[in-house]
């Protein structure tokens, strides 16, 4: 790193931290880390106390990003700096896909640029950013005192994620027909993606478990980006890949698969249970003298309508048309297969029609850190017309539909078919756990990250 001296306290020097953006009440802070090898071993290097963070930990070389710098320019200039190396002694072999890393204790998100370099030298001179430095095998990483997700920053560049393995060419397929699917609801394709990475381990035709668990991390980064408006497609995968992360060490390759299987099921239930419980808790806000409004389709929301409708708690509803996919004609016709009252109305029709509900409800595709809701388009709409009127707006979700993304500093890139509705015209989110503010959004949210494998 640029050692630009700005004070000295204790006569160590201030070193320059990069740029931080903080957004309500967390710092966003970009870093490469960089990871050389030589004879299959990996450098790693113990921070010394003189730097400002982390310090006697284990880490790559590591380096804040300054204003509009390229990563891999940093990446070469902190080896450079921190190593003696000449750039002639490096050579890239990639760059990884960008890991985003929590950090409690000092309410920091690093945004880590990680890179790989295979090194033509064993010989390294330290600088004063570190005090030793030690070849190790990569499986010998758990047994040191590392920086924060340390591990998970070189799996993103210690395993090739570019080449598809054949052996995983049908499960892949099925990941371009989940990121293309416009009927089913985020709770049934988080569910599905669960079920794809378990095909996945079943499908690898690898012999190391080290190799196994690399194509489930390459499946997972293809789903990632299938459907970006879920939370819960990218958190329960990733919830999936947490447990077994923790427990594959020392086994092998079949008892991997079983674990995979095992733990996807036991995620696959808890889901459908939630939805359950979701579903039970919200007949509670049902009334049998009044109608309600309702916009798309949510499995959730049918589910409560057909508890509400058995217990007669539910009188009329109104059923949006939901613009351009028409999803409510389908929600409609299921509602009247099992008796439920409904008039299908035309999303331009809600105001009309607002001041006669009692109540507004949905379903949830992505709850984020602040507490805006991410529903098919046109639910802001329906949300502000609710808010002038005095109605509350509910939304069902699972706490997996929780964005961890989002509270890391990765906005979802959303598509036509979907909209934010501002947390200050939704009331509350129901969830297993029961009622959750808007408010209280972003703390739930920092105890689920816990369980989500970066």
């Amino acid at each position: 790193m640029n050692q630009i001296v700005r004070a000295n306290v204790n006569g160590v020097p201030w070193k320059a931290r990069g740029q931080t953006r903080r957004v309500d009440g967390l710092n966003y802070k970009k870093v490469v880390t960089s990871f050389l090898r030589e004879d299959q071993q990996i450098l790693l290097l113990r921070r010394s106390a003189k730097v400002g963070t982390h310090r006697g930990q284990w880490s790559g070389v590591s380096g804040y990003l300054e204003g509009d710098e390229r990563p891999l320019t940093r990446a070469i200039t902190e080896i450079r700096e921190e190593l003696r190396l000449p750039v002639e002694s490096i050579e890239l072999v990639r760059a990884g896909e960008i890991l985003r890393a929590f950090d409690e204790g000092t309410d920091t998100v690093w945004i880590v640029h990680p890179f790989l370099f295979q090194s033509k030298s064993r010989t390294i001179e330290l600088d004063w950013e570190n005090t030793e430095y030690r070849w190790v095998n990569p499986e010998e990483l758990a047994s040191y005192n590392t920086v924060p997700k340390l591990r998970e920053t070189l799996d993103r560049v210690r395993y090739d994620m570019q080449t598809e393995p054949p052996s995983l060419a049908n499960v892949l397929r099925k990941v371009g027909e989940l990121e293309t699917d416009r009927v089913h609801g985020a709770s049934f394709l988080g569910r599905r993606a669960v079920e794809l990475l378990s095909e996945a381990a079943q499908a690898s035709d690898v012999t190391d478990s080290g190799t196994l668990f690399s194509h489930l991390l390459l499946v997972a980064s293809k789903m990632r980006r299938a459907q970006p408006a879920m939370a819960n497609v990218w958190n329960l995968p990733r919830k999936l890949l947490h447990i077994v992360d923790v427990e594959k060490n020392g086994i092998s390759v079949q008892q991997l698969k079983d674990l995979v299987r095992e733990h996807s099921m036991r995620i696959i239930e808890q889901s459908a249970e939630a939805v359950e419980e979701v579903a039970r808790t919200s007949t509670r806000l049902l009334s049998p003298e009044r109608a309600l409004l309702t916009h798309s389709y949510s499995s959730t929301v049918y589910r409560s309508l057909e508890l509400g409708f058995k217990e007669r708690r539910v009188s009329k509803v109104y059923v949006t048309e939901s613009y351009p996919g028409m999803e409510g004609k389908q929600f409609a016709n299921d509602l009247v297969a099992i008796g439920v009252p409904v008039t299908l109305i035309a999303d331009s029709a809600v105001t009309s029609v607002i001041r006669e509900v009692f109540l507004v409800l949905v379903g949830a595709d992505s709850v984020l850190r602040d507490g805006s809701l991410v529903h098919k388009t046109e639910t802001r709409n329906i949300a502000l017309a609710a808010k002038r009127h005095g109605v509350p707006v509910y939304s069902l979700s699972e706490t997996s539909k929780l964005s961890v993304q989002d509270f890391l500093g990765e906005r979802p890139n959303l598509s036509e078919l979907f909209d934010v509705t501002p947390a200050e015209c939704v009331t509350g989110y129901i969830t297993e756990e029961g009622e959750l503010p808007p408010d209280k959004v972003e703390l739930r949210i920092r105890d689920l990250q816990d369980g989500i494998y970066s």
